[in-house]
């Protein structure tokens, strides 16, 4: 159930294109099956990041497992590398934040994931 969610005040040029690259891409990287995965994109107004306007990020990593320092790093080096070549921003210009969550507190198919597992 691994999501990743990228807000930007710039939108890739083929968003289609740019989801599903960046899904096989976190796929891999975060270790868990692409049919699990789910990846998000919003474009907003504006963003302030170091007290500045302009180009920037936030990125949103959610996971059952699989969040550690080595798979983070990882991931930020490898989304981090998309996001500077679809939207060209700066890997000094967002922040990546990792959440680790229980299987009993994430929802699927009407029950949770601890229920979808255990049986």
């Amino acid at each position: 159930m691994p999501a990743l969610e990228i807000t930007s005040e710039h939108a890739p040029k083929d968003l289609d294109s740019f989801l599903a690259k960046l899904s096989a891409l976190f796929a891999e990287a975060i270790g868990k099956p692409e049919s699990y995965c789910m990846v998000t994109f919003t474009k907003v107004d504006r963003v302030y990041f170091n007290g500045k306007a302009g180009n920037s990020f936030l990125a949103k990593v959610t996971s059952i497992g699989n969040i550690d320092n080595n798979r983070n790093s990882n991931l930020t080096k490898v989304i981090g590398a998309e996001l500077e070549k679809e939207l060209g921003i700066s890997l000094d210009r967002g922040y990546f934040f990792f959440n680790n969550v229980t299987a009993e507190d994430t929802g699927y198919k009407g029950t949770t994931f601890y229920n979808l597992l255990k049986g």
